[in-house]
């Protein structure tokens, strides 16, 4: 989850408006264009719906889910990141109730939260947290997110965790996009409702707002039969049956069809309120949908991303979201009651904008602008490649030695002296070492760990862990076939 903020930032900046005007086309040419993303990113099924003066105006289902079912309106999904949304609001419905507040810090409600600096922690506060200037490193996310842990007290002993976890900035500073902060704020409207993050989600969120079909359990996702999501092997979608997480519900894993995102929209449009039931107030909505602080696209909320639509130049109010074989976006276009919807069960994490395509292009089209589309991205489509063919010739220099000739290679011995021998052999072994550990480190230059690149870009990971091995194993034998030359060496002189 870590990255996909990062590679959006490309997709939604903003632009001077246009004088196009905002004439929607028919349904079947936004049908078209969304079916054209799924087949250019290899995605199985999406379901689309579109938002227009508080009411659903199109909704459909696209391909198939992870167990062959034609996906409908009804499909469960689960939304990633879109749970921030669905958090930051339960966040402000306890400000509301007077039972926290924005500007207080974090340990007033949670004595035990801490980094491994405890004097920054104790000037981290909610806000912070809700816009991710608390000083949480991005990479917090990897150490103690994806755990797929159900059990009691999941949520809180992951954010117990950040204890280990070194900060990269003074809380206020600089925006640091952080799942970790949101699994803080998860346990700390645990501990003031008294209730189970998902169970709150429920009572005070979901439920009142007509979800029927939401999951922020483990029971929920049981009962909705979630169905798997695919991630890419060499371009092909493959499943992947993942379990539920309720450590990672605040950050990651509430989901739901496509109908019951839609009323969750629907409301956040409608100023808090949908039906006659009200789950925040107008001036709290409005809170969650003003930029706080500078992101790294355009600017972060108590919950959302707020920018511009490309090529309109229309106020914007979005999130996407991504887990392990799912995706999910949603673009509110406030100042012309509208929103899009896409959720699609498939995910590539160098891809993402190929993935955000859908969702906004739609907007755009709708807005009468040209829709966006992302070329693809040959160097995350080679990647996997390049691991592959890096752990085959890995492998053949491992190889090498046992395809030599014995005799040819004690008479290269005989040929050679003890300080070329030791001096050969360690810059080998040494070299084979500098391999692994740069395999090893690579992974971060993508804002990840290689724990990450195995979860999320598993033919990138397995790829690496193979290479790794190899390297390791390359240093290894250099170093036992110099130890062996050095006696060969010792024998020949011996024997002259």
């Amino acid at each position: 989850m870590t990255l996909v903020l990062v590679l959006v930032a490309g997709v939604v900046s903003g632009t001077a408006p246009t004088a196009a005007a905002a004439v929607a086309p028919d349904w079947s040419e936004v049908d078209a264009f969304v079916r054209g993303r799924l087949d250019a990113t290899g995605t199985p099924g999406a379901a689309l719906a579109v938002i227009e003066d508080g009411h659903v105006v199109h909704q459909r289902g696209f391909g198939e889910d992870g167990r062959g079912r034609a996906i409908t309106p009804d499909t469960p999904f689960l939304w990633g990141s879109l749970s921030k949304p669905v958090t930051g609001l339960a966040v402000m419905q306890q400000v509301e109730a007077g039972r926290v507040k924005l500007d207080a810090p974090v340990r007033r409600y949670l004595p035990w939260f801490r980094l491994s600096g405890p004097d920054v922690s104790d000037r981290i506060t909610v806000r912070h947290l809700l816009t991710h200037t608390s000083g949480i490193p991005t990479s917090a996310s990897g150490e103690i997110g994806d755990r797929y842990d159900n059990a009691p007290g999941a949520l809180a002993d992951a954010a117990r965790d950040l204890a280990r976890i070194e900060p990269v900035g003074r809380p206020g500073g600089s925006y640091a996009y952080s799942s970790a902060g949101y699994a803080v704020l998860g346990a700390l409207v645990e501990k003031v409702s008294g209730r189970p993050f998902g169970t709150y989600l429920h009572e005070k969120i979901l439920d009142p707002l007509g979800m029927e079909h939401a999951v922020a359990t483990e029971r929920d996702f049981t009962r909705e039969r979630v169905a798997p999501g695919h991630r890419s092997v060499f371009g092909t979608p493959v499943r992947f049956d993942a379990p539920y997480d309720t450590s990672g519900v605040p950050y990651g894993h509430v989901g739901g069809s496509v109908r019951d995102l839609a009323r969750f929209v629907s409301a956040e449009l409608g100023g808090g309120a949908l039906g006659g039931r009200r789950v925040l107030s107008a001036k709290g909505v409005a809170d969650t949908q003003r930029g706080h602080v500078d992101s790294s696209a355009d600017r972060y909320g108590l919950g959302w991303s707020v920018g511009t639509l490309e090529g309109t130049g229309e106020r914007m109010v979005w999130h996407d979201g991504a887990l392990p074989g799912h995706q999910a976006m949603v673009v509110m276009l406030p100042d012309s009651d509208r929103a899009v919807i896409v959720l699609q069960n498939a995910y590539h994490q160098l891809r993402a904008k190929e993935f955000a395509d859908a969702a906004i292009g739609t907007a755009q089209l709708l807005s009468g602008a040209v829709p966006r589309t992302t070329p693809v991205d040959g160097f995350a489509v080679a990647l996997p490649w390049v691991t592959a063919a890096l752990g085959a010739v890995l492998l053949l220099s491992v190889a090498a030695p046992a395809l030599r000739r014995l005799p040819r290679r004690r008479a290269a011995v005989r040929g050679r002296s003890r300080r070329r021998i030791v001096v050969t052999s360690l810059a080998s072994a040494g070299a084979s070492l500098a391999v692994a550990a740069f395999l090893w480190w690579l992974p971060s230059v993508l804002g990840g760990t290689l724990p990450m690149a195995l979860l999320w870009l598993p033919d990138v990971g397995w790829g690496l862990v193979a290479a790794i091995a190899l390297a390791l194993l390359l240093a290894v034998e250099r170093t036992v076939l110099g130890v062996l030359d050095l006696r060969r060496g010792e024998k020949s002189a011996g024997a002259a």
